[in-house]
């Protein structure tokens, strides 16, 4: 799926009380990477972490943790969790994700479990 980091954040906020901040990201460090949290805008609770990495744009978002392993396993785009406990968070890579109806589902699903 071929989307811009602001659609990525714009689409994954659609129909959310959201607020993006980039709490991860330190001016002078090495790592270059630049991480949008996508938050509650009430509880402040994070519920998807976009960034991209070697020019590939990913977003990790939490996950049924009984879930995990059997998304892991059937679909390429679904990665285990990359900057949050692997048992309940997934990473997506968004070029490798089939559609956008695919991408709000995972987001909403994130979006619910962290309420």
């Amino acid at each position: 799926m071929k989307i811009t980091k602001e659609e990525l954040i714009k689409l994954s906020s659609h129909d959310k009380a959201v607020s993006v901040d980039r709490p991860f990201n330190a001016p002078g460090r090495r790592n270059q990477i630049i991480f949008d949290a996508l938050r509650h805008q009430d509880s402040k609770k994070i519920f998807g972490l976009v960034y991209e990495k070697d020019d590939t744009l990913y977003i990790d978002l939490k996950c049924d943790s009984r879930n995990i392993d059997e998304l892991v396993s059937a679909f390429p785009y679904i990665l285990p969790g990359q900057h949050f406990t692997k048992q309940h968070w997934i990473t997506l890579d968004i070029p490798r994700l089939p559609s956008r109806d695919e991408l709000a589902k995972l987001v909403d699903a994130s979006y619910r479990l962290t309420d």
